[in-house]
């Protein structure tokens, strides 16, 4: 196996552990179980676990901005894009299995390296600036800015409610509960 391959796939694990079990919850040869190398294999890629984190964080913000910028690309109004950001995050549940990465980083904050911190820091900011983007715009529709105020604090509001939307699931065991929160928020996204 090619070594882009291997951390490749060390990623893949471990993204999965820390989504289920959080930061805490993996050990190196917990990887090494799952990806079939030995430990020092796992060292060599990433010497330390903080080294491995802030790598894992790095790699999801790109993907989750990724993501986002294509619902800009693929929908055109802003109600559109705001209902798919939810849905991310609902998607991000995996039924009641996991969270997203980075809430479960941020679970742990206090024991995550500062390279990893502010690799969260960075991911929050910029999806805050991507939901500002979209009240930005939507305060231009006739109906939708009769319904959101104050671009930034929509931005704050929307990530907050998402992220606790899923911790609130997922301690309860029960999925549906992100729906209920969310729901507020969907209907004002609604042209009726």
């Amino acid at each position: 196996m090619a070594a882009s391959d291997t951390k490749a796939k060390l990623m893949e694990a471990a993204e999965q552990q820390v989504r289920r079990k959080g930061v805490d919850g993996f050990s190196y040869s917990d990887l090494s179980a799952v990806v079939g190398i030995r430990k020092a294999s796992i060292h060599y890629h990433f010497p330390a676990k903080s080294d491995l984190l802030t790598a894992l964080m790095a790699r999801y913000a790109t993907q989750v901005m990724s993501e986002l910028e294509g619902y800009v690309t693929a929908m055109d109004r802003p109600d559109q894009q705001l209902s798919a950001f939810v849905d991310l995050y609902r998607a991000a549940l995996q039924d009641g299995a996991s969270l997203c990465l980075c809430i479960a980083f941020i679970v742990s904050k206090d024991g995550l390296a500062p390279e990893t911190r502010q690799e969260i820091t960075q991911f929050r900011r910029a999806v805050e600036h991507w939901l500002c983007l979209r009240f930005e715009q939507a305060q231009t529709d006739q109906f939708l800015s009769k319904r959101f105020g104050d671009p930034t604090c929509e931005a704050t509001a929307a990530l907050a409610l998402v992220e606790g939307a899923q911790l609130s699931a997922r301690v309860a065991g029960d999925p549906p509960l992100f729906d209920i929160a969310t729901q507020a928020f969907r209907d004002r996204l609604c042209h009726k």
